[in-house]
């Protein structure tokens, strides 16, 4: 039976009882289970076809004007647990199709009709029950990929689709762990546009209790994330130096997980001399047990200066005496240029920035003003204020030297 044929007896039956010209109830009431039972699995068949979009292609009207008619094929479940906005935003990797652009109607429609409870945005945060199912539909559309066709800017247009409407806001990105799931060759745009609207979830973002730089033993998702780090957040040394719960950076982490011979590897093309990176100066103040690696791959980085206009030898001197110590083999480098050349922020001389803080070097300070005793009369007044404080340190000093 074709559905014309259908709706002729149907308007035909309605048209019967509504004149009363056929008075069987029994009659009645077995057109009515028929229609019931005919309503059911039309529904059924309508909730079967939501889980095959990617097939059939139709209309996002269409899919609208389903959802509303029947509105229960929103919720319609598959063998594998899935339901219709779970299918669309998984793919299909043998046909090499991918429905992902019915998404946000069916979270919006979904939404209406409270799909996989209260809070769950229509099913955008229902957990994927499938048996290779991990995390929930939000988590599905940013990490599936097709090894057919290439769907990364395509679902990216459905994020920006979510924003808009709402239903995808920024804090998902770090609450439902969206950039270890996106994180991937195949879906690095959508990668990138979860970065470029919350830089910060990169660091913040947490799996578990440990940051994500910390979790991740994937090569390829390394590479983008130090990537992304660098480009988002260059004045801290990008992701290397984030820190988890024991105090340990994440350079040492990713060493240790990965080998040394490996990191480097990776770091290579992103500290290539044409991007002009200063790795060296976090290096030499954050990580010191990991210069001679660092100053081995990267020597060009050594003549490079960082955001704030400071030389490798200003950085170190700038992060205190201690580091500087740690790091020996620079002072005697110092050049005469470098020795009259004051810091771009604190605006000190290197004597003066030797003989400040709590662990003030007074020695090598001496040592920088006798190498350059010009740097006096520069008419400086930090500099003169500077060589008072140092003459007093070394008064004092003496003077508790005596009285022991």
């Amino acid at each position: 039976m074709n559905i014309s044929i259908f709706q002729s007896n149907l308007d035909f039956i309605k048209s019967l009882y509504f004149n009363e010209e056929w008075k069987d109830e029994d009659c009645k009431k077995e057109i009515l289970e028929a229609l019931e039972e005919a309503n059911e699995r039309i529904e059924k068949a309508f909730g079967g076809s939501m889980h095959r979009l990617d097939k059939y292609k139709p209309s996002i009207a269409a899919v609208e004007k389903v959802v509303k008619k029947f509105p229960s094929t929103l919720s319609y479940i598959l063998d594998n647990g899935r339901i219709p906005i779970q299918s669309a935003a998984a793919t299909n990797d043998i046909a090499g199709s991918d429905a992902s652009e019915y998404v946000p109607i069916l979270a919006k429609e979904g939404i209406k009709w409270k799909v996989g409870g209260e809070d769950v945005r229509g099913g955008l945060l229902m957990v994927d029950s499938s048996d290779d199912g991990e995390g929930n539909t939000l988590q599905l559309l940013v990490n599936f990929y097709n090894d057919k066709i290439d769907i990364d800017a395509k679902r990216v247009k459905v994020l920006r689709e979510l924003r808009d409407l709402g239903l995808l806001v920024k804090k998902d990105i770090q609450e439902q762990e969206l950039l270890c799931y996106s994180c991937w060759k195949d879906s690095q745009r959508r990668f990138k546009y979860l970065v470029d609207w919350d830089p910060d979830a990169l660091i913040e973002t947490m799996i578990g209790y440990w940051p994500l730089i910390h979790t991740i033993f994937r090569e390829e998702k390394l590479f983008l994330l130090l990537k992304a780090g660098f480009e988002k957040h260059p004045n801290i040394g990008g992701l290397l130096f984030v820190k988890d719960d024991a105090e340990v950076n994440a350079l040492d982490t990713i060493f240790n997980q990965f080998g040394t011979e490996k990191i480097m590897e990776i770091l290579h093309p992103i500290f290539s001399p044409q991007n002009y990176y200063p790795i060296l100066h976090h290096i030499f103040t954050k990580a010191p047990d990991h210069i001679p690696t660092f100053l081995n791959k990267f020597p060009w980085a050594t003549q490079l200066r960082d955001h704030h206009g400071r030389s490798l030898q200003q950085a170190v001197l700038a992060a205190g005496p201690d580091i500087m110590n740690a790091n020996n083999f620079l002072f005697p480098m110092l050049t005469d240029d470098q020795i009259r050349e004051k810091d771009p922020i604190t605006t000190l001389y290197p004597f003066a920035a030797m003989a400040v803080g709590e662990h003030a070097d007074l020695e090598k300070s001496f040592y920088l003003l006798r190498r350059h005793p010009s740097v006096l009369e520069r008419r400086s007044i930090s500099s003169s204020t500077m060589v008072n404080i140092v003459t007093e340190k070394k008064r004092k000093r003496s003077d508790s030297i005596r009285s022991r």
